[in-house]
């Protein structure tokens, strides 16, 4: 099956890289042209007729639905309360700048890519997209983060029931975020995060990283998987306290300021435990300076470039 839209029993689904991603039947589907979209009535819900802004898609979205978008989307947003399970999906087939080309009136034609940037004249120390509740995707978009807030902060707070907000069960498949200050920031302690095939690179203000968690105040982020992605040229990678976490199958290249990878100190001291780190590349020196080796987490099986290549015991 090739690339694009396909039709499945219930409704239109979505195919990315060669992979399927079904919603079961639920939802619909919305689309976003970030140059030659509106937002009045009538427009959204075909190709055709995309909104033009992803604040529109934001108003209109319910819990199941998927979000499509091309263009460069120039917008700080928080997604709605009580709203749950939207995919919000670039339509192209790499996460790259959407730079401006010549536009006929034929629909598509002279678009590409989708990205999503601060605008022209951003907030101060505000997120991209701000993730409320549980079980939030975003799938093969590229980030320009800010240079004083991350990309994406993924809230949690200790509310109940439908006052309760929440971001954990996110997801980000094969999405890259690029320059600025964070990637992925964790804010509360949202859990069970999956992050898969995704790029973090020139992450390099100070204090920065790829995936950073700034408050535990909730809950020391559990069962994180981080998987198959590329962190290169970051002032660090990973700045996130976590527990039964695992991180595989990663590169983990240059890095400009001393840890490379901490899952036990931050944001505070000795609170992520029981995580495993395993066959990924470490670049550096491995020992506790750039990857403190945390409490009970096993290090075994990632590669380096000491001696023998494959680490065999924690980090010191």
């Amino acid at each position: 099956m090739g690339m694009g839209n396909y039709i499945t029993g219930f409704r239109e689904g979505v195919m990315i890289r060669g992979t399927a991603f079904y919603d079961g039947g639920y939802g619909r589907v919305w689309y976003v042209d970030a140059k030659i979209g509106g937002d009045g009535a009538g427009y959204g819900k075909r190709r055709d007729r995309p909104f033009l802004t992803m604040a529109k898609a934001f108003t209109m979205v319910d819990s199941g639905d998927t979000i499509v978008f091309r263009g460069k989307v120039r917008e700080e947003l928080t997604t709605p309360a009580g709203v749950f399970d939207v995919t919000v999906i670039g339509a192209a087939n790499r996460p790259r700048h959407a730079d401006d080309h010549s536009e006929s009136s034929t629909p598509g034609r002279g678009s590409s890519a989708a990205s999503w940037v601060p605008p022209a004249s951003p907030t101060a120390a505000t997120s991209l997209c701000i993730v409320q509740q549980q079980g939030w995707s975003f799938r093969n978009v590229l980030f320009d983060c800010p240079v004083d807030a991350a990309a994406v902060r993924l809230n949690r707070d200790a509310a109940a029931d439908d006052s309760e907000r929440d971001a954990g069960h996110a997801s980000f498949y094969g999405c890259r975020f690029a320059s600025g200050l964070i990637g992925i920031q964790n804010a509360g302690g949202a859990g069970f995060v999956h992050v898969d095939n995704c790029v973090f690179h020139l992450l390099t203000e100070s204090g920065g990283a790829g995936i950073k968690c700034t408050s535990t105040a909730v809950a020391v982020p559990l069962t994180w998987l981080i998987e198959n992605s590329h962190f290169h040229n970051n002032a660090s990678h990973i700045l996130s306290s976590m527990s039964y976490s695992t991180i595989r199958n990663n590169i983990f290249g240059r890095f400009t300021a001393t840890l490379s990878i901490d899952i036990d100190d931050q944001p505070s001291a000795n609170q992520g435990e029981y995580n495993v780190i395993t066959n990924n590349y470490l670049s550096g020196t491995y020992g506790a300076t750039a990857y403190p080796p945390g409490s009970n987490n096993e290090w075994g099986g990632n590669y380096n470039s000491l001696s023998g290549g494959v680490t065999a015991a924690d980090p010191t």
